[in-house]
């Protein structure tokens, strides 16, 4: 709900997200975000279990065949990008198509085809695994590295996430905001 260049940082996801699906969810924990938005809220079951439960809880009340996953601390979630993962899923008929930077997968922002991938992480969570990759065995993933998604956001900043004053800070100076 933090502002960050004149809108919230939500408003700035679904201007992202919105000419791309036929639906938003969100997941929250939180019931004061009731009548703030127009997103349907899902209300996570087990709040704080981690972010593969909360992948499941979402995947779960998602009704699409493919589904696009955001965090709610990403400010520059890049609209452009998504529409390249989900040309790489149509071409490569992959169940998870996710991003890499340097070291690290952004699951984050990432496409998810829902009834395998639920079906995975059910697996997964059974078994008392939570790592966010720990179902990746039992699915089709294609990784995209740098050099493919910075075509799509060359400035690099989809994946930046607000988690400190500082990293709101600085969220703001991208954007141009005092």
């Amino acid at each position: 709900m933090l502002e960050i260049g004149g809108a919230r940082i939500i408003d700035r996801i679904l201007a992202a997200v919105r000419p791309l699906v036929d639906e938003c969810v969100l997941l929250t924990n939180d019931s004061a975000l009731q009548g703030s938005t127009e997103l349907r809220l899902v209300f996570d079951s087990v709040p704080h279990a981690g972010v593969l439960p909360a992948l499941s809880a979402g995947l779960a009340a998602a009704r699409g065949e493919v589904c696009l996953c955001v965090a709610c601390d990403m400010p520059f979630v890049s609209g452009s990008l998504f529409e390249h993962l989900l040309g790489v899923q149509a071409e490569t008929d992959s169940d998870v198509v996710i991003p890499r930077t340097t070291g690290y997968l952004e699951p984050m922002h990432a496409v998810y085809r829902r009834v395998p991938v639920a079906a995975a992480i059910g697996a997964a969570l059974a078994r008392g695994d939570q790592r966010m990759i720990s179902y990746f065995g039992d699915v089709r993933v294609r990784e995209v590295d740098e050099d493919e998604w910075r075509q799509a956001d060359p400035r690099g900043t989809a994946f930046f996430n607000v988690n400190t004053r500082e990293d709101l800070a600085e969220a703001r100076r991208l954007a141009g905001a005092p």
